[in-house]
């Protein structure tokens, strides 16, 4: 790793270093690392990962801003099976930044006192305390740090930004992607997928492994997926799901409504605070399938191979069956019970309030 024009500290005996920057309005620093697991953190800036060209974690820091000197940022680096790299902003001086990508008009705040969730990891590495405002204009400090990161094949990223989108495309490795504030997209992976966004959409498509997706408050598209488990999780954002192989999908909204198409799954549950849910099965398996929502309604579509015992109930609204060949047990307006082939799976589907529809594919 070179370290021309840098003033290098030993922190600890681990060998975790300071290095400061020179000074420049832009500047480019790559570093390397050995190991099968990176680190990396950043509070300011975009960030995209890919494959690494060799068998090294190779990761590309751009340093932008009118603010940029050498005595704004640093880095603190640790090598070895613990392999770390965090983008040291100072925050003990400074708590407004300036962040032209955010936009005109644009801002977000990041409080350093809380204990957990998100913001955490900020706690830990960043100096000072408090909040610190990012805006797309107007007063603060015009500096970020731009990242590109190069997985090898088999390796296993964590990334933790504060506000800034990360995007990462052709990675066969494992990811847990975490940003405070701003979009995350993520194509073209073979491996886990993680990704946590306090604040922002999320877009992933042809992922070979299991998929965890947890949004505070944003929209949500999943496709293209196959992977044992696919997971969903938004406060407020609608989720939209297609083409998904899996043992389990579950999909859990607080407000937003929810649209799974083409899902081969041996067991699913759909819950919703607020927002209606369409589930089109093309496979289905033995399992539990489940779809929960306070208010809005309910359409389901089952393949012709269905096998299945449906119990369905609104607490105002109509259940409707669509299925000429169901064995029905019990239909009044407003709940149903019947049977599919031969019953193996379970179906539950309950709307407080919202239609409910039943149909074949």
């Amino acid at each position: 790793m070179s370290t021309r024009h840098f003033r290098r500290a030993v922190l600890t005996a681990c060998g975790l270093l300071i290095l400061a920057l020179p000074a420049a309005a832009d500047y480019e620093q790559t570093f390397t690392f050995d190991g099968n697991e990176l680190e990396v953190a950043d509070m300011i800036g975009a960030v995209a990962v890919t494959r690494a060209s060799g068998n090294q974690f190779t990761v590309k820091v751009t340093v932008r801003g009118d603010d940029a000197t050498d005595e704004i940022l640093g880095f603190k680096v640790k090598e070895g099976s613990e392999a770390y790299l965090a983008v040291i902003f100072p925050t003990d001086e400074h708590d407004d930044y300036v962040y032209p990508a955010l936009g005109r008009g644009s801002k977000t705040r990041i409080n350093f006192n809380h204990g957990h969730g998100e913001t955490s990891w900020l706690k830990q590495v960043f100096s000072g305390g408090g909040t610190i405002e990012v805006r797309g204009t107007g007063g603060g400090l015009e500096v970020w740090a731009d990242l590109e990161i190069g997985v090898p094949e088999g390796g296993s990223l964590k990334m933790l930004l504060g506000v800034g989108e990360i995007s990462a495309t052709d990675v066969d490795g494992d990811l847990n992607l975490d940003t405070h504030s701003g979009r995350v997209t993520a194509d073209s992976i073979k491996g886990s997928l993680l990704v946590d966004t306090g604040s922002g959409a999320v877009e992933v498509t042809d992922i070979t492994g299991p998929v965890n997706v947890d949004t505070g408050s944003g929209s949500v598209k999943v496709r293209g997926v196959k992977g044992d488990k696919v997971l969903v999780d938004t406060g407020s954002g609608s989720v939209k799901v297609t083409d998904v192989t899996c043992r389990e999908l579950h999909v859990d909204t607080g407000s937003g409504g929810v649209k799974a198409r083409g899902v081969k799954a041996d067991k699913a549950k759909i819950d919703t605070g607020s927002g209606s849910v369409v589930l089109e099965l093309a496979e289905m398996g033995s399992g539990r399938f489940i779809i929960d929502t306070g208010s809005g309604s309910i359409e389901l579509a089952l393949p012709d191979d269905a096998s299945a015992r449906i119990e369905a109930d609104t607490g105002s609204g109509s259940v409707r069956n669509k299925i000429e060949d169901a064995d029905v047990r019990r239909q009044e307006r407003d709940e149903l019970l019947m049977t599919v082939g031969d019953g193996e799976a379970r179906v539950t589907l309950d709307a407080g309030s919202g239609s409910i529809t039943i149909r074949r594919l």
